[in-house]
């Protein structure tokens, strides 16, 4: 069988696991995991038709403190400014800047909550309210859903959400959250 997009094409960076598009419709992140480069693509002026690609980290090798580890979940801020980047392993949400790629520092998305050790995780999706104050995450071998507050960079909150959470959404009133999960 013959594939025919029906919009442009665009490469990025080997093993795209994860995508957003912002809002307006002019920027799309991806995760790339699984093998080197462990990396994102910001892709910006998406309606230009000629769009400006950035792999962040530039090289093949993840950096250490930068970007060690990414998986699936990413948000775009609502100004467009940000893009929160799930850390998968490592434990954290990681922040870069949607303009130039520079790292803008992470959430270490660890604690120890009463007699519950969440010093190890694995951070997969996650989503951002509209107003981009708040990211909600699921950690896949705490079997916890996360809440982080993205202007202090602060944890919140933990809730035991059953074994595998691996996919998160908020309810468009942000009244309720939803956890999928793969686990037996």
């Amino acid at each position: 069988r013959l594939l025919t997009p029906a919009g442009n094409c665009y490469t990025v960076a080997p093993h795209p696991y994860g995508l957003a598009l912002s809002n307006d419709g002019n920027i799309a992140v991806t995760a790339n995991s699984g093998t080197n480069p462990i990396s994102i693509t910001i892709l910006r002026n998406l309606k230009s038709g000629q769009p400006v690609i950035q792999q962040i980290p530039p090289q093949p090798a993840g950096d250490k403190g930068i970007l060690e580890s990414v998986f699936m979940g990413l948000a775009i801020s609502p100004d467009n400014k940000l893009v929160y980047v799930a850390g998968g392993q490592a434990n954290k949400i990681y922040i870069f800047d949607i303009e130039t790629g520079a790292a803008s520092g992470f959430i270490d998305c660890s604690s120890i909550d009463g007699e519950t050790d969440y010093t190890h995780g694995y951070i997969g999706d996650l989503t951002l309210t509209a107003d981009g104050k708040y990211i909600y995450a699921v950690d896949q071998i705490g079997f916890r859903m996360i809440v982080v507050d993205t202007r202090s960079k602060k944890l919140l909150s933990n809730t035991p959400v059953g074994r595998y959470p691996f996919g998160i959404a908020l309810s468009k009133d942000e009244k309720a959250v939803f956890v999928a999960n793969v686990g037996m």
